[in-house]
């Protein structure tokens, strides 16, 4: 009966199924991802010890000469390394850094001659794609032959002096005197071969000799090096002399130069993000979305680069494409909601904060109630928002009821009723900063210097002092310039009413946060009479005694 189906359908039904079939048959599979290799280190198995600096220089030598040659990138042993520490294995460092191909390889002794063989892995699939290997009587040739085997576009080697190559590949596994002399000379047989310049100053970092470390920089950086490794020491330069915009703008370099190098990619985000660069930090997540379209990071912080940046359609499409590709990880949904709490869409960030929740209270142990609490009160709703936090109070003190009191105490004062929460924090001989920050913005100083004797927190204390002129202020906080300083001066100038000369101290503390610290730019904001580009999002982790001083202030 089943093979004569289509004679019994009506005919226009026939060929409306022969016209699925035929469109079905000519969609097009999904492309495989791009290949991006990394190289393990070659295994030495002539038993000749004298030869385990080719195994070492192999890998160097492949990475490469083969960096451009291949149909996708091949990340330097460098980019590799990144995977972080106590990671031995090439396998899972391959991994961690986004590679899907891992070349791997061995060298022995047959009838005289040296065999370096190798293999290409699909890491996916676990499948070698291919296998050769080339004989030689000298390790460079063998290695200059089995490089072409692979692609016969291998770029030239960084250095054609073979004992160069040898003295650099031998300091990889020696003790660090012995390196450093090894690596001195191979920097004297050719003074333009990076690679030794950069394990160089390494060993003069690891040894935690400045100076040594300095001059050893600014030679490398005279000599006519590639222009990978150049970046490269051009950043540790810039780390060393704690230059921050000039580490940023190196580490772009470099990474422009290493373009596969997601994690150094990764590094670079993270500090555009730090630096308030949002545009560029979302433009380096977008990259790494694009190569590794599994990685849920780089979807969350690429929605987030982009709200904070200004693109709110751009930031709500990313986090929606994040929800539709994990539909049960509640993470996109409670993301989604920040992103409209930040545009002050409040009622649609309450709904979803709830929605995540539902999905799974244990995302952030029922903090997603907490933002939904707040985001009914921003949208006037005090009755829905005090409902949203007793269910809060309810998750959260089934976990670490001692921890309560400061959210609890807190969110009656923001809400408006300073009265229960003062009572509340000294019934509960807890929460002496938020006391001390609340006294002081009732512009009750006595009080302030009174709850400050209990208080842990030094910039609190400070705070309370007795009032004072500007000058007298500046002196009590000394003529240091470090951060914390910086935030005891201006909280004590904020809160002794010298706003104008507040404002200049808390644009500088802003200068120096991280570009995330929006309870630091919205003070700022308040005291040049602004609004604050962006709304705040609840932190349900914990409780930040200055909280109330923008909404009081």
């Amino acid at each position: 009966m089943s093979s004569n189906v289509s004679q019994a359908l009506p005919p226009a039904l026939t060929c409306f199924l022969a016209a699925i079939l035929l469109l079905s048959s000519c969609t097009p599979k999904p492309a495989s991802p791009t290949p991006r290799y990394a190289v393990a280190r070659f295994e030495n198995l002539s038993g000749d010890p004298t030869l385990d600096w080719v195994a070492r220089a192999a890998t160097e030598y492949f990475s490469a000469t083969l960096s451009k040659a291949l149909d996708g990138p091949v990340l330097s042993s460098a980019s590799l390394n990144r995977a972080g520490p106590g990671i031995s294995d090439d396998r899972a460092k391959a991994q961690i850094v986004g590679a899907n191909h891992l070349i791997s390889g061995y060298l022995e002794r047959v009838n005289g001659q040296l065999r370096l063989y190798a293999v290409d892995e699909d890491l996916a699939t676990g499948k070698d794609t291919r296998q050769i290997s080339v004989e030689a009587n000298q390790p460079v040739h063998a290695m200059n032959d089995l490089v072409h085997a692979f692609s016969p576009s291998a770029a030239p080697y960084l250095t054609s002096n073979p004992e160069t190559l040898k003295l650099y590949a031998t300091a990889f596994d020696e003790p660090i005197d012995h390196a450093v002399t090894d690596l001195r000379e191979a920097t004297n047989t050719d003074p333009n071969f990076g690679p030794a310049w950069i394990l160089l100053i390494d060993a003069a970092s690891r040894r935690g000799d400045r100076e040594a470390l300095a001059k050893t920089i600014d030679e490398a950086l005279n000599q006519k090096l590639a222009p990978l490794e150049k970046a490269q020491i051009r950043l540790e330069k810039t780390l060393l002399e704690n230059d921050k915009p000039a580490s940023l703008a190196a580490m772009r370099d470099l990474s422009a130069q290493s373009p596969a190098d997601l994690v150094l990619l990764k590094s670079l985000a993270e500090s555009d993000t730090a630096a308030a660069n949002f545009k560029q930090a979302a433009n380096e997540w977008k990259k790494i979305r694009e190569a590794v379209p599994t990685d849920r990071d780089a979807w969350n912080q690429l929605g987030y680069n982009l709200a904070w940046s200004g693109d709110l359609a751009g930031a709500l499409d990313t986090m929606k494409q994040y929800g539709a590709h994990w539909p049960d990880d509640p993470n996109p949904i409670d993301s989604l909601g920040d992103v409209n709490y930040m545009y002050g869409k409040f009622a649609d960030a309450a709904a979803l904060y709830l929605k995540a929740d539902r999905k799974n209270s244990k995302l952030l142990n029922g903090g997603d109630l907490y933002k939904a609490a707040w985001a009914y009160f921003k949208a006037g709703d005090k009755s829905k928002a005090d409902a949203a936090f007793a269910q809060f109070r309810a998750a959260r003190t089934k976990t670490n009821p001692e921890a309560f009191t400061p959210f609890e105490a807190d969110w009656l004062y923001r809400t408006g009723r300073a009265k229960e929460a003062i009572a509340l924090l000294r019934k509960d001989d807890t929460g002496w900063s938020q006391l001390v920050i609340w006294d002081l913005l009732a512009h009750d100083r006595a009080a302030a210097a009174k709850d400050a004797a209990a208080a842990k927190d030094a910039i609190t204390r400070f705070a309370a002092l007795p009032s004072a002129s500007v000058a007298e202020w500046q002196t009590r906080a000394g003529n240091g310039t470090e951060p914390a300083r910086r935030l005891a001066l201006g909280i004590a100038l904020l809160l002794d009413g010298k706003t104008d000369a507040a404002r200049p101290v808390w644009d500088k503390i802003v200068e120096d946060s991280s570009g995330t610290d929006f309870l630091s730019r919205a003070i700022d904001a308040k005291l040049k009479g602004e609004k604050p580009k962006l709304e705040q999002i609840p932190d349900s982790l914990q409780v930040n005694p200055l909280a109330s001083i923008p909404d009081k202030f």
